[in-house]
């Protein structure tokens, strides 16, 4: 597969850094999967792909495969491929198994790396202690700020946001403020907003009124995601775009697999307009048609302010640009 040019760069840098358990850091829609899939190729060794999402799993499984690698499932409902080179794993699915189940690794590729620190991923690296270990991440710092250092001992920087602006291959995005809601007083919980008084004052009937009007006026027709506090949250954001003729649905964690995926369809299909989601569409899922994104979420997590965003910028034949519609003041708290 042909690489751009700082993917290529990038892999070179990683491989050479291999004992010193490197972090490949690229912005979303870089290529960080085209990128660690050539490394795993270029290494040829057996190999762990750990994800925590499925959708992360089958994107890196189908990516390796396209570099013709035999690649084996670690995930509920899944057999035990023994002859694949390599497995792309659920974290979760893999801390359950019994040891003589655990298949055999001499490189440990950890997806979205800025989970890595919790116990699920520590207990997989305690029991490869020989591996070498590389991460995953548009943002190489944990969910509350913290630093990954405990794991990870380098970074490279396969590239940086705006020169891949520059270059086209990302769209930077146009960004509009508009009301956003009252959180003074609203504690912080690991480095969050504390979900309870956050889903309060962003659930109201003026603050919603105002995404859609706001929605109408800059982005009418565009293919749209829409991040909430909470569930109520984003089943309210959905009756107020349904109210307005607007085709919109809501997603959450306990949505079914397949209405999942075909919800998401008819948004790529421009049969839906807008889906609102809580915590789903942040990580491991692309839609590089994906036009705009709405932030009715405050958010405290820098990290978490640079995934939502993330979703939109990717660049694709027949799109314009990328709109986020901010109702959370998280510029404010950020910056652009």
């Amino acid at each position: 597969m042909q690489l751009r040019n700082y993917q290529k760069n990038a892999v070179d840098a990683v491989i050479a850094g291999l004992d010193r358990r490197p972090i490949l850091v690229a912005p979303t829609g870089s290529g960080k999967t085209v990128m660690a899939s050539a490394l795993v190729e270029r290494f040829d060794r057996p190999t762990l792909w750990l994800a925590h999402r499925k959708e992360l799993i089958e994107q890196a499984a189908a990516r390796l495969e396209k570099h013709g690698l035999h690649v084996g499932l670690v995930m509920a409902g899944c057999g035990v491929d023994a002859f694949a080179k390599v497995q792309v794993g659920s974290v979760q699915t893999l801390v359950r198994r019994k040891r003589g189940d655990w298949p055999a690794a001499q490189l440990i590729v950890m997806d979205e790396c800025h989970h890595a620190t919790a116990g699920s991923y520590m207990k997989i690296l305690d029991r490869y202690p020989h591996a070498h270990v590389v991460g995953l991440t548009a943002t190489p710092f944990r969910l509350d700020g913290g630093g990954l250092g405990d794991i990870f001992n380098e970074l490279v920087v396969a590239a940086y946001t705006d020169e891949l602006c520059n270059k086209g291959f990302l769209h930077a995005p146009r960004v509009y403020a508009s009301q956003s809601p009252d959180l003074h007083g609203v504690k912080t919980l690991a480095g969050d907003y504390q979900l309870n008084t956050l889903a309060k004052r962003s659930n109201t009937v003026e603050l919603t009124g105002d995404i859609v009007a706001t929605w109408r006026r800059r982005a009418a027709g565009k293919r749209t995601v829409a991040f909430a506090v909470n569930v109520e949250h984003s089943q309210a954001i959905v009756a107020a775009f349904r109210a307005a003729g607007v085709p919109a649905e809501h997603l959450d964690g306990k949505t079914p697999g397949d209405e999942r995926s075909a919800m998401l369809a008819r948004l790529r299909d421009g049969h839906t307009q807008v889906v609102s989601n809580c915590l789903v569409l942040t990580e491991g899922w692309d839609l590089p048609a994906l036009e705009c994104a709405i932030l009715a979420r405050p958010t405290a997590s820098l990290n978490l302010h640079l995934q939502m965003i993330g979703r939109v910028m990717r660049a694709c034949e027949g799109k314009d640009g990328a709109i986020v519609l901010d109702h959370a003041g998280n510029h404010h708290t950020h910056g652009p």
